[in-house]
């Protein structure tokens, strides 16, 4: 069990100098989302008498002449049991609405490192794509004194040049919003330990298995379910107490001493109330409406849950198939390039050429990555495995 306090997030360090790795910025991220224990509740000792009851009247309105009943309504060791059961599952309520809270925040700080990582490796792949621009335009400085460039391509390249600018600042935008975000000052940032997709493919179960997995359950639902239970155990028990009262009664002073001036009495009950009935209805049915809605409820969740991992199986298959893709075509290309220098020379713009697609194909691999690790993180979170009582980073291997 655990109650999460929630302050308001606001960066209570920052770093100023060395590496940052991904210990340092979950803690950073959930430092203000502190998991404290449930306060203790009140010890409560449920009695044994219900009710003490002490009555005077009368007697010939002869106020020397007085009698007095009392009268004790006992409860049974049955009833107290039931009462105490209630009580501790009521004082031991989730907090629901807190842990809900505190995963919501696991899974913000889990996109913003999946978002960190993606942007430094895009921007490695934007200086290499810049390098070989440059490259391309210092061979074309070269051509056009000779005639030997076509105007357009140099037009291209010009807007090459700009796009590429412009992606570059946005995601020194994006990076500087995350850091300042997290009170990180310094950029220099360590993703070695950055999970892989043939990683992520060993953890996750099959569909199949999943669908044999009948442990999914709705807590909240769970917990009502479990209260109206112990009412219902409490109701049961009140209603086979037999017993109602005990009481003793002083009839006197009399003037003739053998008169009876003490008697006890016991009094019985059988219930047959309309309204103890009805309330043990109304649990029932209550008790049902809530086992009709936790089953709907997971059967609607496995089935999104089955929806996101097929999802994800198809898209790792994709991702790897696309790698694998992506290699090969390197490989030709490279064998292109040696056969055509071995027979006429190679050209500088076709080895730049090579180059950049080699650099396009990777951008739309990392591309496929990020939406990857996107949904692999959302499946996480609506299977509830990234809600545990110690933060543990999914994104590491």
């Amino acid at each position: 069990m655990r109650l999460i306090i929630i302050i308001i997030f606001l960066p209570i360090y920052a770093w100023s100098q060395g590496t940052i790795d991904a210990d340092d910025f979950f803690r950073n991220g959930l430092s203000n989302y502190k998991q404290t224990e449930k306060q203790k509740v009140e010890n409560v000792n449920f009695p044994w008498i219900n009710r003490y009851e002490f009555r005077t009247e009368t007697r010939d309105f002869d106020f020397e002449k007085q009698e007095y009943t009392f009268r004790l309504s006992p409860s049974t060791p049955s009833i107290r049991n039931a009462q105490k059961l209630y009580y501790e599952e009521m004082s031991n309520a989730p907090d629901f609405e807190g842990d809900e809270i505190y995963c919501n925040q696991l899974h913000n700080v889990h996109t913003d490192w999946l978002e960190l990582f993606i942007i430094s490796e895009h921007q490695r792949l934007l200086d290499d794509l810049r390098t070989i621009i440059e490259d391309k335009q210092s061979i074309y400085e070269k051509m056009i004194a000779s005639y030997e460039i076509d105007a357009e391509e140099i037009l291209n390249l010009k807007i090459e040049k700009s796009d590429l600018k412009i992606n570059q600042n946005i995601l020194i935008l994006k990076q500087e919003y995350l850091l300042n975000k997290y009170g990180i000052t310094e950029k220099n940032i360590n993703f070695g330990d950055f999970v892989k997709i043939e990683t992520i493919s060993t953890l996750l179960p099959s569909v199949s298995d999943l669908g044999k997995n009948h442990n999914i359950v709705d807590n909240e639902t769970a917990y009502k379910t479990l209260l109206i239970n112990k009412e219902l155990e409490l109701e049961t028990a009140e209603k086979k107490q037999l017993i109602d009262f005990f009481q003793v009664k002083y009839n006197g002073p009399h003037e003739d001493p053998f008169q009876e001036r003490i008697s006890v009495g016991l009094g019985f009950q059988f219930f047959n109330s309309g309204s103890t009935k009805l309330k043990m209805q109304e649990l029932k049915i209550e008790q049902e409406e809530l086992r009709t809605k936790s089953e709907r409820w997971a059967k609607e969740k496995l089935t999104r849950l089955t929806g996101m991992l097929g999802k994800l199986e198809r898209d790792i298959k994709a991702y790897v198939g696309y790698q694998e893709i992506m290699l090969e075509e390197r490989r030709e290309l490279e064998q292109l390039r040696d056969n055509i220098s071995q027979s006429t020379g190679t050209s500088p713009l076709l080895l730049l050429e090579i180059e950049e697609r080699h650099i396009s194909m990777k951008m739309e691999a990392l591309s496929m990555k990020e939406e990857l690790l996107e949904d692999y993180l959302e499946y996480l979170q609506e299977s509830e495995k990234m809600c545990q009582a110690i933060p543990f980073n999914f994104l590491a291997e």
